[in-house]
Parts: C-alpha cells; sequence; structure tokens
C-alpha cells in the first residue's frame, strides 16, 4: 500500500475515533436529566416550610446544547431541561431567612454555587451532587404573598430519535 494510501487511512481512522469519542452514546438521555430536574425541584419544595405551596410554569422545557442561545454547553444531539415554578411561602415566612437556610435543610447532597450577578432581592444558587442540575431560587419582588421562583436547569442529555 503506498504511503499516501497508509496516511489517507490513518487520518480518516483517527477522524472516526476522534468523532466517536465525542459522541454523547455513554451519556445520560435527557429523559434522564429532565427527570433528575424534576426530582431536585421536588427536594427544593420538601425543604420549605410547612404550608408553603409549589405551582409549576408549564412543562419543562428542552433546549439544544451547544447553541447559541444555549447557556448549557455541551456535544450536538444533546438538550438540556429547564424546569420553572413558584413557592408561595406561608403568611409571615421571610424569603430571605428561608433562603439562608435553605442549603442546610437540603443536607450534603448540595452546594452552593455563586449566583454570578447582584441582585437587591435575596436569591440562592444550588447545585445538586451527582446530577449537576443547577436550580436558582431568587425572591419574587410583590407585595404580597411572599413567593419564591424556581429555575432548575440540568445538563445535558442525549436526544433519542
Amino acid at each position: 500500500m503506498p504511503a499516501r494510501s497508509v496516511a489517507a487511512t490513518v487520518l480518516v481512522g483517527t477522524l472516526a475515533l476522534s468523532l466517536t469519542a465525542c459522541a454523547p452514546a455513554a451519556g445520560p438521555t435527557f429523559d434522564a436529566v429532565r427527570a433528575q430536574s424534576e426530582e431536585a425541584v421536588t427536594e427544593v419544595v420538601a425543604a420549605m416550610p410547612t404550608g408553603s405551596t409549589y405551582t409549576a410554569s408549564g412543562d419543562p422545557t428542552s433546549t439544544p446544547c451547544g447553541t447559541g442561545s444555549a447557556t448549557v454547553d455541551g456535544p450536538r444531539g444533546t438538550a438540556f431541561a429547564t424546569i420553572q415554578g413558584q413557592v408561595t411561602l406561608p403568611g409571615a415566612a421571610d424569603a430571605a431567612s428561608v433562603l439562608a437556610d435553605l442549603p442546610t435543610s437540603l443536607g450534603d447532597g448540595w452546594a452552593v454555587e455563586p449566583v454570578g450577578i447582584d441582585v437587591d432581592l435575596a436569591t440562592v444558587r444550588l447545585n445538586r451532587a451527582g446530577s449537576g442540575v443547577s436550580v436558582d431560587i431568587t425572591e419574587r419582588a410583590a407585595d404580597a404573598p411572599v413567593a419564591l421562583d424556581i429555575l432548575a436547569v440540568s445538563s445535558c442529555g442525549r436526544v433519542e430519535r
């Protein structure tokens, strides 16, 4: 086999191997990361004061990873789940106190992350260990009732067709 053919075969083989290594075939599915996000929101809501009520803001959404509009970077053929909702706190609850106590209430499976922006409202960003689900909880700017907005974003999961 001529040297040029060998070089071309090696190049094609290397390219195929590198593309296979980048493929999301071994990662979790989108359904799995969506379920992890839903579980994370359920845990956060369960840690709220007794008498709190949760209302989902529509169905979970899917956004392709690695696109210019996506905030989550990942390989082609993957998507992340976004879940939004609101928790209405009981009568005398203070949003800032609830959010300050939330990481302790959730326990060791959660880590506090930097929010990244300064806001005048009480806010906390938490990451659920093992799943990479990030959950932002922010005081809702309103007179009454006291409420918190919840936004959960999963890691990227394979989109199965």
